[in-house]
């Protein structure tokens, strides 16, 4: 009966939400060979609970903190420390994934309502006019 259970829909698995959202970021980090910091401008492509997914021209290393932050017309939302977990190092799209290490309330109100808020103004910008009643 356990096993018949567990194949239903009473087992439920944990969602992880995320939010497509492009909002501006700022990330920088040490390069560890030359000591210097580098600064690069950049997008969210989308934003999660713990985790952020970002399209940045320069591509940290794997498993170098970054100190992430999230802007919204020209000011700080949210500023974090995260470790990359992961790029893709396309040409036409780089992405670092980075999750987050501090602040992770503050994260999940701040950066995920910032985020929603993203998501509805670039909605109603882009179908308002078209939306017929």
């Amino acid at each position: 009966m356990a096993q018949i259970e567990y194949a239903t829909a009473s087992y439920k698995t944990p969602l992880h939400h995320r939010i497509l959202a492009n909002m501006p970021v700022l990330a920088s980090w040490v390069d560890k060979e030359s000591g210097e910091t580098i600064k690069v401008e950049g997008t969210t492509e989308n934003i999660g609970e713990s985790s952020a997914l970002v399209n940045l021209e320069t591509l940290p290393p794997v498993g170098s903190e970054v100190r992430l932050r999230i802007l919204e017309e020209n000011k700080t939302v949210i500023e974090v420390a995260a470790q990359v977990i992961r790029v893709e190092r396309d040409p036409s799209k780089p992405l670092a994934a980075l999750s987050i290490l501090d602040n992770m309330k503050k994260w999940k109100n701040t950066a995920m309502t910032a985020a929603q808020h993203w998501v509805t103004r670039h909605w109603q910008l882009n179908y308002e006019e078209e939306w017929v009643n």
